[in-house]
């Protein structure tokens, strides 16, 4: 999920994915490793057509977030915060499993038990790890994530919204 300044957003990791070449050689790897439908989810949720979904979310969302400090537990959090972080959780796992199941011909299943194998992998040699698909696995779990999902929103309130080519804020 690229954001601005160089760093994922979600995740804070540096913006591996912008560089020349770096989506390919991403799933190059997941393909030399059998990640099939890793390699192919990298493509899609690295694409516009799956990020825009979520610039859209956070934009539509960002008020939210006003009067709140920056840092988890210097405020206190909504219920109204918490519900719409569950509505994005919902819509970021349909929109994931949607593309996975109709275009691809996988199961989320699948999907899921080939992320785990490829954490694995990273675990057991980090080296060895493709630097692309690090950082997808790593956005790809903190997009899941409340206190990263936080951050998204309120950097939108400090950056006044969502600049052309970014994903969010942190």
């Amino acid at each position: 999920l690229p954001g601005t300044a160089g760093r994922c957003l979600s995740c804070q990791a540096p913006r591996v994915m912008s560089s020349p070449g770096a989506i390919d050689t991403a799933v190059a790897y997941c393909q030399k490793n059998q990640w099939p439908l890793l390699s192919q989810a990298l493509t899609y949720c690295w694409s516009n057509e799956f990020l825009d979904v979520f610039r859209q979310y956070f934009r539509d969302h960002a008020s939210d977030f006003r009067g709140m400090k920056v840092g988890m537990g210097s405020s206190e959090h909504s219920l109204e915060q918490h519900a719409v972080f569950q509505e994005y959780l919902q819509l970021y796992e349909d929109r994931l499993s949607e593309y996975i199941e109709s275009q691809l011909g996988g199961s989320s299943k699948e999907f899921y038990e080939e992320l785990a194998d490829a954490k694995d992998v990273q675990a057991r040699d980090p080296e060895s790890c493709d630097a692309g698909t690090a950082l997808f696995i790593e956005c790809l779990v903190a997009s899941a994530d409340y206190d990263s999902f936080y951050k998204v929103g309120r950097a939108l309130v400090e950056a006044g919204g969502i600049r052309a080519g970014c994903w969010a804020g942190s």
